[in-house]
């Protein structure tokens, strides 16, 4: 071999194996991938030239969570049915149906995050007559004998399941951690009408006053609204607040249940779901104030038309059983509210769990919008 052929074979072996420290192996770009695809709940770029596994990943990340810093996606538990969410203390919480004998709770720094965030069993369900079947779980600050504390609501009944059962019920939080540990503190049972179930706890404060809002059978399905004395204990019978009269309020069944307080500038308004769990029109209505005694039926004014529903194009149906949180810096309204993603969507615990913003408008009433699509990226909350 001549000395220049020599220095050229020499020059190419050089440059293979620069080539080849330098690049990185298909392996490594896919532990990188799978290490670092999720940043605080946001899903991270995969490059152009990402494997099969690695665009695999991008797909169940973006199923729910996120896309990119600063954005979430729709759903963020897939089985997130009856959601109840808020912001406290640099975290978001979120808790849901079980329909089992548990009660859990999850938390992230993030919106988005909440996707991929795992459930934590905060209490189990033990006493006879709420034994199993959790629905509908609640969490309020509110004050207690000892300061400030969570009193969490839930629905539970006898097992096995018999409806006849379902009743209101209330935990106690040793501290102001909306994860507990919690104590039992007491059956919110009707004192003079402890004849039926009542299901679908939440709580209105008004004019310096506590109410529990529920819904209860009595032919159909309505609301009622109950005086407390504190937050684990009544001070009346309940009241009739809605009755389900709307054709929009009676598909599939009469009804009127999960009301959720929404207060803003002066006004409250009670928004409810309408309509039967188990139909894609599921919905939501709303009631508003107008003063007087608010275990009066006719106080509250339903508005003729529901504010939230069924979105064909987006593929969302039976959006209801609501909640609302604001942003992390306070500046923003959100609402958290579960739906399915087809017609035939039952009312089971294949409902997912969905957040989105909503504005005001200019007479100071809501405005909720359409639900928005699985999937389509969205602005994470203010301030996080």
């Amino acid at each position: 071999m001549t000395r220049a052929r020599c220095l050229s074979a020499l020059t190419a072996v050089l440059t293979m194996v620069v080539a080849f420290l330098v690049a990185p192996s298909a392996s490594s770009v896919g532990t990188a991938a799978a290490v670092g695809y999720r940043d605080g709940g946001n899903c991270l770029d995969v490059p152009d030239t990402a494997s099969t596994s690695e665009t695999q990943l991008r797909a169940t990340c973006n199923a729910g969570g996120g896309t990119s810093a600063g954005t979430f996606t729709n759903p963020l538990s897939q089985r997130g049915p009856d959601p109840w969410l808020t912001y406290h203390d640099g975290y978001y919480y979120l808790a849901t149906t079980t329909w089992n004998s548990t009660i859990t709770m999850r938390k992230a720094k993030t919106l988005g995050g909440l996707a991929t965030a795992a459930d934590q069993v905060i209490f189990n369900l033990t006493r006879p007559n709420g034994a199993g079947t959790m629905w509908a779980p609640e969490f309020h600050l509110l004050d207690g004998p000892n300061g400030k504390r969570w009193y969490f609501y839930y629905t539970a009944g006898r097992e096995p399941y018999d409806l006849g059962t379902q009743r209101i019920h209330v935990l106690e939080s040793a501290g102001t951690d909306p994860m507990g540990p919690y104590t039992f503190k007491a059956d919110l049972l009707d004192p003079t009408q402890d004849n039926t179930w009542e299901l679908d706890p939440s709580i209105l404060q008004l004019n310096g006053k506590l109410y529990l809002l529920g819904t209860y059978y009595n032919g159909s399905q309505p609301m009622f609204i109950r005086p407390l004395s504190n937050p684990w204990t009544a001070s009346g019978t309940r009241h009739l607040l809605s009755t389900p009269t709307y054709s929009w309020e009676t598909v599939g069944g009469a009804v009127n249940e999960g009301g959720e307080v929404l207060q803003r500038n002066g006004k409250t308004f009670i928004i409810y779901s309408a309509s039967h769990c188990s139909t894609p029109d599921y919905k939501l209505g709303m009631l508003t104030y107008n003063g007087g005694d608010p275990l009066n039926s006719s106080s509250w004014v339903k508005s003729p038309n529901p504010v939230f529903q069924r979105s064909n194009a987006n593929g969302v149906y039976g959006p209801g059983h609501n909640g609302f949180f604001k942003s992390p810096d306070g500046t923003e309204d959100w609402m958290v509210y579960h739906a399915n993603s087809s017609a035939g969507g039952g009312c089971d615990m294949n409902r997912s769990t969905r957040a989105q913003k909503f504005t005001w408008n200019a007479d100071g009433t809501p405005n909720f919008g359409t639900p928005v699509a699985t999937g389509v990226p969205l602005t994470a909350p203010s301030g996080e």
